[in-house]
Order: C-alpha cells, then structure tokens, then sequence
C-alpha cells in the first residue's frame, strides 16, 4: 500500500465517509471530523517529506482523536 493509500485509510477509520459526508451537509460532529482531517492530513505531509514509506498515527494524535471522538463513549 502507498503512503496516500494508509493515510486515507486511518482517515476513514477515524471519520468514515458517513461522518464526513453528514458533517459537509449538516454540520453534525464537523468539529471532530475537520480534527481528524488536519491532523492526519498534516502528519501525511510530515511522513511523506521525510521520506516515510509506510503511514503511521502517532500515539499522541491516535489520544487526542479517540479522545475528542464525539460517537464513542
């Protein structure tokens, strides 16, 4: 798999494209969901520029997303 690929799929596993899909139209959880997005999408920049082959959440953004995670109790 492809750095973009492992990116986009820890993007899903967080925000599925339900959730990203609800928060465009309706508003619901966009605050989390633009979370996950800038975090992860920032961390893929990061990776990719230092020449990373495989995409990887690192434990302090996996905590702060599972934490601010609006539908897990």
């Amino acid at each position: 798999m492809s750095l973009k690929t492992e990116c986009r799929n820890a993007i899903y596993h967080y925000a599925d494209e339900e959730a990203q899909r609800n928060a465009a139209l309706t508003g619901e959880h966009i605050e989390y969901v633009n979370l996950v997005l800038t975090l992860l999408r920032d961390s893929y920049k990061e990776q990719n520029l230092a020449g990373a082959t495989t995409f990887t959440v690192s434990e302090q953004i996996a905590a702060t997303l599972e934490e601010e995670c609006p539908w897990i109790d």
